[in-house]
């Protein structure tokens, strides 16, 4: 679908890029990973074939980190770093970072101010924001319409265990390269085991690659919002 229009503007706590006007079409909000933004994100609106008009939004993170870039929570760098040496997948499943909480809270706040129903309303992103997209969804009275993961992990495993039988039938993409040097693929399966033994229906899609979104991931993922719809 061609598309019909680009606007920076700020919703609630957070500077947005809003692409598309089409009323009544189904929206989707992603939120990026750490030390990018959400115009890094951007082009997925272009390059996901779907035949049917929908509604981007990527919103901007709040904080800033030591090298410029934005993110939602501040990471373990260290933990990555050290893993990536001993050639191992850091485990974050049973952490939750300092800042998350309120990084939720921000997060929810812009979802309000949006002002459009859960039941329209898919929600994702791409690593680290593919975290908090998986707590927000899972935290909600009303589940969305649906749950985008890319490249993410488990982390908080104990709230996603409470939480996630509740959304029980919630349909979910997520997508993870084979070689991703920062999150691995380990704990990209013990975030879909979690989902799916707890009732959630999710689609995996593996991909040979690191930690990205590819051109494979968008075609699948647009065929899974084809069905979703």
């Amino acid at each position: 679908m061609a598309i019909t229009s680009i606007t920076n503007r700020k919703i609630g706590p957070l500077k947005v890029i809003d692409v598309g006007e089409e009323k009544n079409a189904p929206t989707i909000v992603l939120f990026h990973g750490y030390g990018a933004s959400g115009s890094d994100l951007a082009p997925v609106s272009a390059e996901t074939p779907l035949d049917f008009p929908a509604h981007w939004i990527f919103p901007d993170a709040p904080k800033r980190t030591h090298f410029g870039g934005l993110a939602w929570f501040e990471i373990d760098e260290q933990a990555i770093q050290k893993a990536q040496q001993d050639g191992i997948s850091a485990d974050f499943s049973n952490s939750e970072p300092p800042d998350f909480k309120e990084a939720q809270k921000t997060a929810e706040d812009f979802i309000k101010a949006l002002n459009i129903p859960w039941e329209n309303m898919i929600i994702g992103g791409f690593s680290q924001g593919s975290m908090l997209a998986t707590e927000i969804a899972l935290s909600q009275e009303k589940p969305p319409k649906g749950l985008a993961i890319f490249s993410g992990n488990l982390i908080h495993q104990k709230s996603l265990l409470q939480k996630a039988p509740l959304k029980k039938g919630l349909p979910f993409f997520q997508s993870h390269g084979i070689a991703d040097p920062i999150l691995g693929l380990s704990g990209a399966l013990k975030l879909f085991d979690l989902l799916t033994h707890s009732g959630l229906k999710g689609e995996f899609f593996k991909f040979e690659g690191g930690h990205t979104i590819s051109l494979e991931v968008l075609e699948a993922f647009g065929s899974w919002l084809q069905n979703l719809r």
